[in-house]
């Protein structure tokens, strides 16, 4: 990897839909050269995808996000791997993450509703071995999100948050 791979990275994850055309005049060289270099960056693992960052409160989804804290114990042999890998599995997780402190990871879960979320946390998280504690916080407003703001300028009202 070299400085036009670190510019190519950057410009991907400020807009995964720029074309290879406009990557190339950025970076002085030619479409075909930059398709190659987003080959070899994906074949190497480092781009592991191009997505879009959705604002899913604009389009009227009522959908619950909470951040789920669990303390674990290590699987003997694989360490926090196993249990990351097992966790990862599930559709509903978004992010998990191996965390200092207290807890031992923070993984974001995405349900339609509160009740589906306990219920997936009580049935699927806490009962996979290794689990000893859950924690978990409801997102209540997600104000920037992979570096890109979610608020329009000059929106300031307070959302209304029922139970």
């Amino acid at each position: 990897m070299d400085e036009k791979d670190t510019v190519l990275l950057n410009e991907l994850t400020k807009n995964s839909r720029i074309s290879s055309a406009e990557l190339g005049c950025i970076l002085e060289i030619s479409a075909s050269e930059v398709e190659s270099r987003i080959a070899a960056l994906k074949e190497a693992g480092i781009l592991r995808s191009c997505t879009a960052v959705v604002d899913y409160s604009a389009l009227g989804d009522d959908s619950v996000m909470v951040v789920l804290s669990l303390k674990v114990t290590p699987e003997k042999g694989l360490g926090y791997d196993g249990i990351a890998e097992k966790i990862s599995r599930f559709p509903e997780v978004d992010s998990i993450c191996l965390m200092t402190g207290t807890y031992d990871f923070q993984v974001t879960i995405r349900g339609k509703t509160m009740t589906e979320v306990s219920r997936f946390v009580a049935e699927q998280i806490a009962s996979i071995d290794g689990v000893k504690e859950t924690m978990t916080q409801i997102i209540m407003r997600t104000y920037k999100m992979q570096g890109v703001p979610l608020l329009s300028k000059g929106h300031r009202d307070r959302q209304l948050i029922t139970f």
